[in-house]
């Protein structure tokens, strides 16, 4: 079969791994995580523990990192100021990228950071106060993305689809080379867990509106998405022909799916956000 459209995987497990520099600790515990997801990353409380942390990933071939973690009751990440000193180093000593999961940053604060990209989400102001129980606004995660953008940071939004209108949070971006969606996903232990998921149609035609909006964006489907099988495949199968022409861990299923599509597949052992320019390095077998 002829092949003419490209579809990128991308497996950060176990060569480009989330390492949260709080451990499990958060203090803004929201609604729909509750500090759940931080009990999967790599714990790293100090600056030495990060730096050995980095070191131990290069050693064994890693890539890079999402540095992330728990955050503060404004929305900001715990410990980031005293990691600092550390982010040159890492940048110096090891041949690491560092993604960061930023949350609200000052400019200040974005001016000193040592990172290769950052993943921000940018949740409506429903979310914010109802999921999050923060005292913001969209506004404040959109002044964030342009603090980060003023200093030279590659900046990649993520939305989560929740009510299935989230493309409109994106106006106010110059247009992104990447943007990545993810979904609202009930997990154990968590004051949601009794939530459902948005329908798959609202999750295609969230992902369409950002294609009309920004046409030329590559758009990723994310790793946080439901993942029991029949509801995976659904959504994975919608957002392909929604116009993703990224996905995060998909099923053996869809990558069939889509090269009976007429698509090439392209693997990398990153995260999903990965930009253009890092595609080399991270490259994996071409499927």
């Amino acid at each position: 079969m002829l092949r003419n459209k490209i579809l990128k995987e991308y497996y950060p497990v176990p060569r480009f791994p989330p390492v949260s520099i709080s451990g499990t600790n958060c203090l803004l515990q929201c609604r729909h995580c509750a500090g759940v997801y931080l009990k999967g990353m790599i714990p790293a409380e100090t600056p030495e523990e990060l730096l050995l942390a980095c070191h131990r990933l290069h050693n064994n071939n890693a890539m890079g990192i999402l540095l992330s973690g728990g955050s503060d009751n404004s929305g900001r990440m715990l410990n980031l100021t005293h990691m600092l000193e550390a982010l040159p180093r890492i940048k110096q000593e090891t041949r690491l990228l560092i993604n960061i999961h930023p949350g609200l940053i000052s400019k200040e604060i974005g001016r000193e950071l040592c990172v290769d990209f950052a993943s921000l989400e940018i949740p409506s102001d429903t979310v914010i106060r109802n999921v999050f129980g923060l005292n913001a606004t969209s506004s404040d995660y959109i002044r964030t993305y342009h603090s980060l953008r003023d200093a030279g940071i590659t900046v990649i939004p993520h939305i989560c689809v929740y009510s299935g209108e989230e493309s409109s949070l994106l106006k106010d971006l110059d247009e992104p080379s990447t943007i990545v969606v993810i979904v609202f996903t009930p997990t154990r232990h968590t004051p949601m867990s009794a939530e459902k998921s948005p329908e798959v149609k609202i999750i295609g035609k969230t992902i369409g509106n950002i294609h009309e909006i920004f046409p030329k964006a590559e758009i990723s489907l994310g790793c946080m998405r439901p993942r029991n099988n029949l509801t995976r495949e659904k959504i994975e199968r919608e957002a392909l022909i929604s116009g993703i022409s990224r996905i995060e861990m998909p099923s053996q299923r869809t990558s069939n799916y889509a090269i009976k599509l007429g698509y090439e597949i392209k693997k990398f052992d990153a995260c999903c956000a990965l930009p253009v320019k890092y595609e080399a390095i991270a490259s994996s077998i071409s499927g």
